[in-house]
């Protein structure tokens, strides 16, 4: 049997090996575009290499301690644990598949666990001295008497030691890549996304920048434009970028306040934000779902009367819950994708940018879209419940398709 240090060591070498490998892993172009992905999948690596059991992976516990959930935040409304788990399975199968595919130790993450699972193709030098040590080995003696026949045996065992567990390794790996390919539900982002995906031109991301003032010592407050970006439309603009990144598609932020027509005129436009961006209150103004700035509201001009206002309103523009508009359609003046992602407050902009760049809840939302959607123009308000200062995932209350 092997000694107490010698299980230690083998031990320490398998933990160095996984650390090194989550490295090499995050730093790959499958995951160093996602912030979630990153965190929930070293998470969930130091959580194994600690020795904690997978049922201890909890949902609650890991929208709380990696996602900054809430204690009593609801799992049933806020899913961002399984999309990204989701998404982590996803990405591994891609890194196992492309540049991943000789590494010597292979992690995937089965379905219906949070926690990783570690299988080394081959032994590390510790394993070698461990399995060395656990044999009694012959004395010359002994050796010099053993038949040719046994130790041909053993020459053959051992020959056949490495090309099993390598093979094995790759099989672990097919499996995971062609479960999740079996599993993986529709991409419906990028039938959302097409129009800009396809377009040979860099994509514009053109952000609101709210009005800002300092206070001099005189008692004078004097505006400061073009100095700041809140906190919600940052958030949607980063969702855009990484998504954007990922399916390798050029990308330029520009700011709504400074950003001149023409240069909007020259290729796909996302417009975050709507009260302090121009162009999507100028560029929606004449769509079906258009926002009412002095009343914090969003309109149906096809039924007057008919609108989502925001109540409760604090001074600094805070809400218990949000409306946004999500809007596809090719501009009439240029013929080139626009694409909203506006709330009436900065909150409704953050859910919007994480529900259209969210394949999972475009799935569940165009369910019941009409068919040949993915050529037609659209729209989609959305609903969010505010807690505390995260949007909650929304809801559709009213799509549109022409």
């Amino acid at each position: 049997m092997s000694s107490p240090d010698t299980r230690a060591a083998m031990s320490k070498a398998h933990e160095e090996a996984a650390r090194a490998q989550l490295r090499r892993i995050l730093e790959s172009t499958f995951f160093r575009g996602s912030e979630r992905c990153c965190r929930f999948l070293e998470y969930s690596v130091r959580h194994v290499l600690r020795g904690g059991a997978p049922v201890e992976m909890k949902e609650r516990n890991i929208g709380i301690e990696v996602f900054q959930r809430s204690p009593t935040y609801d799992t049933a409304q806020d899913n961002v644990v399984r999309v990204t788990a989701n998404e982590v399975r996803k990405r591994l199968a891609q890194y196992y598949s492309c540049k991943g595919a000789h590494e010597t130790l292979v992690m995937g993450l089965p379905l219906g666990t949070y926690a990783v699972t570690l299988q080394y193709a081959t032994p590390t030098p510790s394993d070698s001295t461990h399995d060395l040590s656990a044999q009694a080995l012959p004395d010359q003696s002994s050796e010099a008497a053993t038949p040719l026949g046994k130790l041909g045996k053993r020459a053959t065992r051992r020959s056949w030691g490495i090309p099993a567990v390598l093979a094995l390794a790759l099989i672990a790996s097919l499996a995971t890549v062609f479960s999740y390919l079996l599993t993986r539900p529709h991409d419906v982002a990028q039938d959302a996304w097409t129009p800009v995906l396809e377009s040979q031109k860099i994509a514009l991301i053109c952000v609101a920048q709210p009005p800002a003032y300092t206070h001099l010592s005189t008692g004078q407050f004097i505006p400061v434009p073009d100095s700041f970006v809140g906190v919600g439309d940052a958030y949607a603009m980063s969702e855009v970028a990484r998504f954007l990144t990922a399916r390798g598609k050029s990308w330029r932020m520009v700011a709504g306040n400074e950003t001149p027509s023409q240069e909007l005129k020259s290729g796909p436009i996302i417009l975050i934000g709507a009260n302090t961006n121009p162009w999507t209150l100028r560029l929606t103004e004449n769509l079906r779902f258009s926002f009412d700035v002095e009343r914090a509201a969003v309109i149906d001009r096809s039924q007057p009367g008919k609108e989502w206002q925001l109540t409760n309103i604090t001074p600094d523009w805070k809400a218990p819950q949000d409306y946004a508009i999500v809007s596809r359609f090719l501009s009439p003046e240029t013929g080139e994708p626009v694409i909203v992602l506006a709330g009436v407050t900065n909150s409704g902009t953050q859910a919007a940018g994480e529900f259209f760049t969210s394949p999972e809840m475009l799935n569940a939302a165009l369910r019941q879209a009409p068919k040949g959607w993915k050529e037609k123009n659209f729209q989609l308000v959305l609903h969010t419940r505010i807690i505390g200062k995260t949007p909650e995932r929304p809801t559709v209350v009213a799509m549109h398709f022409w």
